[in-house]
């Protein structure tokens, strides 16, 4: 049993520094978001694709072995939460299984909070520009104009960008 949470330690450490790598790709991604790095924004989003397809290939190891400790301690088989393993484990092995699930619990956290502001700073961004080229564009402008029977006639004006610089 020993070998088998030793091995489930080794996945959880290799997840946290993937969460700590993923965590550091995301703020470097808000970096390049605040800034209007676009290049930057390109190779960080990349980054961040191959980082969550490492973390689910170690997430389905660590399921793995979880299921594997869960069949050696006589639990229900199915998909067995770490904490429920951690009850039935000796204390030292509960001790080290208790601070990775901490550690990873936390990490996760942040990359929650991480992804939302990032998230809101690209609709955000992407707002201003709307509505930026909105004020730009004149697409709201109509011009009134009388027909030969006197009566009021609207003509919507094509949307114009101005070429200008301020």
């Amino acid at each position: 049993m020993e070998k088998i949470i030793d091995e489930l330690v080794r996945i959880m450490t290799e997840e946290i520094k993937a969460f700590n790598k993923l965590l550091a790709t995301l703020k470097a991604k808000q970096k390049a978001i605040v800034e209007g790095e676009i290049e930057k924004l390109k190779v960080q989003v990349k980054n961040e694709e191959k980082i969550i397809k490492e973390t689910a290939s170690l997430e389905k190891i660590r399921q793995e072995q979880t299921q594997i400790l869960a069949e050696q301690l006589m639990m229900k088989t199915g998909n067995p939460k770490l904490s429920e393993i951690i009850e039935k484990v000796e204390e030292k092995y509960a001790q080290r299984l208790t601070e990775q699930r901490d550690l990873l619990k936390t990490l996760l956290e942040k990359i929650q909070h991480l992804n939302a502001s990032n998230q809101f700073l690209i609709n955000y961004s992407l707002k201003f520009i709307e509505d930026n080229l909105r004020l730009l564009s004149n697409a709201q402008n109509q011009t009134t104009f009388y027909a030969k029977n006197g009566e009021r006639q609207n003509a919507f004006n094509k949307q114009i960008i101005l070429d200008k610089e301020i």
